[in-house]
């Protein structure tokens, strides 16, 4: 039976997004699944043949995809990161690329049996680390000090850097330019530098020039920018080839980077999209894998690969880290964030086409040796790179450490007896008061506001792994569900219920995720303590259960938090319930009074 090309794109959807769940649920790279998922069901079954779906349009829609995601990496790109490993980042795309091309070249020319040219494209093909799949690394493994910022950077810019020389490369071979080539290759790097520094500043320009004078509504906002982008994306390509792709990054980098707009909605809808897209992405270019190219993957492919793990990213990073200040330990995480993505797949993909209508026909081992690179350097270090951090110790791979929202008196009475029984507690308020008196109570306190993108930017979320609003201002304890869930999950987000009972049936009522019980608000806790109740703890015992605690104390304790006997940290809620086991110690409010 034949299927229209909607019914291919929804089911491809939706196989992408059961790989994405399953990766998720399973705790490895969804990527993986996503690229077993493409060669089941193209070269395995024969179900799905992307030129034949979607024909000509295949590159094109695959080259604005890959747009799209390059400029949601510049939108996290903030020059606040270079402060410390500013120089360390220059030098990973700088000499780290250059680096990184001569080695894979000989290693192409020696192990893969190509040819010179070919070697030195799928070299520069190689240069990039895939940002998409070093964003949901970082997420995972969530390293301390610099070793994220100079890994997030290096991911994101090598895409645009190495496309560029891919592409600049591929021109000399295709045109056979010969002694002229280095010249080729160094015009065409500053014509596209000039265009994509001077398309992106008239798009973030003009942008900012609508909002400025307010001619574009926020509604407007998310479909506008995508219009620039692919506008500026298009205009780019046809002034110089893929060039679009360092265009649409640095106006990310614009925007993210001024102070006119809130991009946080802008990012929030892309980063969204940005899924869809990778999943569709991986599963339409492993579907166009000949069967026949498999007979590239040989000793040789996989001395190849180990070399490129062993060998060519470990001697980048020395290279490039020299004298940087950057330690031992940052550096071998460093040689441990090296996975390769879809940017590297999708140009791999279009050259090798390119190069087969040519009349090169060994070019089709390219992509059979890119996806073995993908597959291994994906589950290398997406399985080894968390718990080499955790054993350097950059990283908790389970952190349970808690946000306070709010460090007013009785938020520091119950973080220091938070703190008391083993919580690792940070607490954040704007009240300069409130945070040096948290501090002389010993509690770890940072004064800033919830709703600032760069003061959250600056906190060491390393070991919070869960966060509770407790300010006066019940606008403040909603939000902070948004602005902290780029750090911390969302289910482990709590916030005090508000003054004024919102209606249990109002959707915003539904996405709550109240604190404690529901008679938790703030008024509650300043009249309980005010009357004389307490902040205190006990431990479960054989003789001591939750029965026995609910016999001695009943009405007069409200559960806040529990404690496991391996330091996990459970967070008592008006909408989930918790067995607290025999070890686990309690931190609840005893109560002056009943509540009413």
């Amino acid at each position: 039976m034949e299927v229209s090309i909607y019914g291919s794109l929804a089911w491809i959807v939706v196989l992408g997004a059961i790989a994405q769940w399953v990766g998720w649920k399973l705790k490895i790279p969804a990527i993986l699944l996503l690229l077993g998922a493409g060669f089941l069901v193209g070269p395995v079954c024969g179900f799905l043949d992307p030129d034949e779906v979607l024909g000509d349009l295949l590159f094109p829609i695959v080259s604005a995809a890959v747009a799209i995601i390059l400029f949601e990496g510049g939108l996290t790109l903030k020059f606040s990161d270079l402060r410390e490993s500013g120089l360390t980042i220059v030098r990973l795309v700088s000499l780290g690329v250059v680096v990184t091309w001569a080695l894979v070249f000989v290693m192409a020319k020696t192990l893969l049996g190509f040819d010179v040219m070919l070697s030195a494209l799928f070299a520069a093909l190689l240069t990039v680390t895939g940002p998409t799949v070093i964003g949901p690394m970082l997420r995972t493994i969530r390293p301390r000090g610099k070793v994220k910022y100079m890994a997030k950077w290096e991911g994101i810019l090598n895409d645009p850097i190495g496309v560029i020389l891919a592409v600049l490369v591929f021109e000399v071979l295709i045109a056979g330019h010969g002694a002229k080539g280095g010249e080729i290759i160094i015009m065409g790097l500053l014509k596209t530098v000039a265009i994509g520094i001077g398309l992106a500043g008239i798009s973030g320009g003009l942008l900012l020039g609508l909002v400025k004078v307010k001619l574009l509504p926020e509604f407007l906002h998310n479909f506008v920018v995508l219009a620039l982008l692919l506008g500026a994306f298009g205009v780019s390509n046809h002034l110089q080839e893929e060039s679009g792709l360092l265009t649409v990054t640095l106006f990310g980098v614009i925007l993210a980077n001024q102070r006119l707009l809130d991009v946080r909605h802008i990012s929030a809808f892309k980063e969204n999209l940005q899924i869809m897209l990778i999943s569709m992405l991986f599963i339409l270019l492993a579907a166009r894998v000949d069967p026949k190219t498999v007979d590239a993957i040989n000793w040789g492919s996989m001395l190849f690969l180990a070399g490129l793990i062993l060998i060519v990213r470990p001697a980048a990073v020395l290279v490039s880290t020299i004298g940087s200040g950057t330690n031992w330990k940052e550096r071998v995480l460093l040689m441990m964030l090296a996975p390769r993505g879809i940017v590297a797949v999708a140009l791999t993909s279009l050259f090798t086409l390119k190069l087969e209508n040519a009349g090169v026909p060994e070019a089709a081992n390219m992509m059979a040796v890119m996806l073995l690179v993908v597959v291994g350097t994906v589950g290398f270090y997406g399985l080894l790179a968390a718990p080499m951090s955790f054993r350097l110790g950059l990283s908790n791979p389970d952190p349970q450490g808690v946000l306070f929202v709010g460090a007013h008196d009785w938020a520091i009475s119950m973080a220091t007896e938070l703190n008391k029984i083993g919580g690792d507690v940070v607490l954040i308020d704007s009240n300069r008061f409130h945070v040096h008196r948290a501090r002389r109570q010993e509690l770890i306190a940072h004064s800033g506001n919830v709703f600032s993108e760069e003061f959250l930017e600056e906190l060491d979320f390393s070991n919070i792994g869960h966060a509770v609003a407790l300010t006066a201002n019940d606008e403040v304890n909603a939000f902070a569900q948004t602005t902290l869930h780029d750090y911390i999950e969302r289910a482990d987000i709590y916030h005090l219920l508000p003054e004024k009972q919102t209606n249990p049936q109002d959707n915003q009522a539904k996405k709550m995720n109240p604190l404690f019980s529901d008679e938790a608000t703030y008024s509650f806790f300043e009249k309980q303590l005010a009357a004389g109740a307490t902040f205190e703890h006990i431990t479960l015992r054989e003789n001591f259960d939750m029965a026995a605690f609910d016999e001695e104390y009943g009405a007069r304790a409200m559960l806040l938090f529990c404690i496991g006997e391996e330091g996990e940290v459970r967070i008592f809620s008006a909408k989930t319930k918790i067995t607290p086991k025999e070890g686990s110690t309690l931190l609840f409010l005893k109560l002056a009074v009943e509540p009413e």
